[in-house]
């Protein structure tokens, strides 16, 4: 029969609390929302180089909540706003949560999202919310991609990735173009005076002056189209060097099954005094 060999044990170092009790995960939900404008693509981001707009997740809350909540946050009609919802990855950031101390590093779960025709819209008087995350304005995606407009260089990588994943989207599924245009009403041009991407100051007090209840929702539209229209919509999302076959785009749009033609022709919306040509339209069947 073995005896057991005795051993002493070793002394418990002790260990720091912050060994003993995880830190808090920072978790933020990075919402880059994209809109058409002219027959070209915008994109919403916060004023300086700071990028699109986040929310700190709370809680007591989803990512998803935390994405509608900053939709209604910044939005005049938030209400079924976007057309094209999209999961765009993850990216590290350092991050100070406004209104606290807390600062650190934090997973940003970013979200891709392109807005009906008209619904981008902001609410009044965002400029002097105490939240600087919502001081926000729209930016051609062609300036910041030509490196016109400063970004951190932390944030970059992030909208670099949705802008990939909604151009990644839109390749793959060019009935995007046919449902953005089915639900237009109109294409407004960047010339008009009181844009909301350059207002003049009287202008602005004008609107930020009114009642919510005046400001009549956009309408939407017929569900008539053309191909002119789906063609030059479908280009709007890349740059301008990028090659784009064009027979081929239009067999893929009708390849869909959903355009039924009609008995009609139709100018370019937003273009009628430019572009003096008609096309034949085409009814867009939703299921």
């Amino acid at each position: 029969m073995s005896t057991p060999l005795s051993r002493s044990n070793p002394p418990i170092v002790p260990q720091p609390s912050r060994d003993a009790v995880p830190r808090r995960l920072i978790v933020t939900a990075g919402v880059v929302a994209f809109a058409i404008r002219d027959w070209s693509l915008w994109v919403l981001l916060r004023d300086g180089p700071w990028g699109p707009p986040m929310r700190l997740v709370l809680g007591s809350e989803s990512v998803s909540d935390a994405v509608e909540r900053t939709v209604e946050a910044l939005l005049l009609w938030p209400s079924r706003a976007p057309l094209v919802y999209l999961k765009a990855g993850w990216q590290e950031q350092q991050v100070q949560v406004w209104g606290s101390e807390e600062k650190g590093a934090a997973v940003s779960l970013i979200h891709s999202i392109l807005l009906r025709a008209n619904r981008d819209e902001l609410r009044p008087n965002l400029h002097k919310q105490p939240v600087p995350s919502l001081h926000v304005k729209w930016v051609p995606v062609a300036e910041v991609e030509q490196g016109k407009w400063s970004l951190d260089p932390d944030v970059l990588p992030g909208l670099q990735t949705a802008l990939y994943t909604l151009r990644s989207q839109v390749q793959r599924d060019p009935e995007v173009a046919l449902r953005y245009l089915a639900d237009m009403g109109a294409m407004r041009s960047i010339q008009g005076e009181n844009g909301w991407w350059k207002q003049n100051a009287s202008a602005a007090l004008n609107r930020e002056t009114r009642p919510l209840g005046v400001l009549k929702e956009p309408e939407v539209g017929d569900g008539v189209l053309t191909l002119a229209e789906a063609t030059l919509l479908y280009r709007a999302f890349f740059p301008p060097d990028e090659p784009v076959d064009l027979s081929n785009l239009r067999r893929r749009f009708l390849a869909t099954n959903k355009l039924e033609a009609i008995n009609e022709e139709r100018p370019v919306r937003g273009r009628e005094l430019d572009w003096r040509r008609v096309s034949r339209a085409y009814r867009y069947i939703s299921e």
